[in-house]
């Protein structure tokens, strides 16, 4: 009996050990894969779910993985973070063990797309502009010359989606604690409008809803039946 013990223990430790080697590789060749078919300037962070993960690889379907990137630039965008969702992603445990993934389709994918203030600072510093949350709306504060002199003011503002872009447009205006008279309003309307460019996003992903969150412009992407290639 003791002897029958140790074998089953020696098994089992040798099914977990295959499972997490399978993982880790798995992992890697997938990581691989979305940056190539991203275009993305490093490896990106790719976990993917479920235990044990053997039977996903077996099957060569993963229902659940995630990736994660930093400092990412999108067609001419760039952007703090990018952290997406992959449901229902096909690699072959084969393709996945010899290296050879040259595609994966994925079935849907949803992601999140962050802008944070210190880079949304950096685009708008030729203007002089400098924005914060305010509440589920931004404000965008600087100086502008206004009837021939200089004004300090700020502009309570929403933001909305454009194609591949993000506007921001000013509902009412503050000049110091006071809101703005209907002339001044008049004078500073357009100055703290601005466009947020993320551009082409990878993996097929498309806008669909924006938010204001106190580290930054958060943006939602979504995408269906995607193959990516290298």
């Amino acid at each position: 009996m003791k002897g029958l013990l140790t074998t089953v223990l020696v098994l089992v430790v040798l099914v977990v050990a295959a499972d997490r080697i399978s993982l880790v590789v798995t992992q890697r060749a997938v990581a691989a894969q979305l940056q190539t078919s991203g275009s993305l300037s490093s490896r990106p962070d790719v976990s993917i779910h479920g235990i044990p993960f053997l039977t996903q690889a077996f099957s060569g379907r993963y229902d659940d993985v995630e990736l994660s990137a930093s400092e990412v630039t999108a067609g001419g965008g760039r952007i703090s973070r990018l952290e997406v969702s992959l449901r229902g992603v096909h690699v072959p445990l084969s393709s996945a063990l010899s290296g050879s993934v040259s595609q994966v389709p994925v079935d849907r994918l949803r992601a999140t797309v962050l802008v944070s203030y210190t880079d949304l600072a950096k685009q708008l510093r030729d203007r002089g502009l400098s924005v914060s949350p305010a509440g589920d709306q931004l404000k965008v504060t600087g100086s502008v010359q206004v009837l021939g002199r200089t004004v300090s003011a700020s502009a309570i503002s929403s933001i909305g989606i454009s194609g591949t872009s993000l506007v921001v447009t000013a509902r009412r205006f503050e000049v110091g604690n006071a809101a703005a008279d209907r002339v001044l309003t008049t004078a500073l309307a357009g100055r703290f409008d601005f466009v947020i460019r993320i551009g082409t996003l990878p993996y097929g992903l498309a806008l669909s809803g924006v938010r204001v969150q106190p580290q930054g412009v958060v943006a939602t992407a979504a995408g269906t039946h995607t193959v990516l290639h290298r």
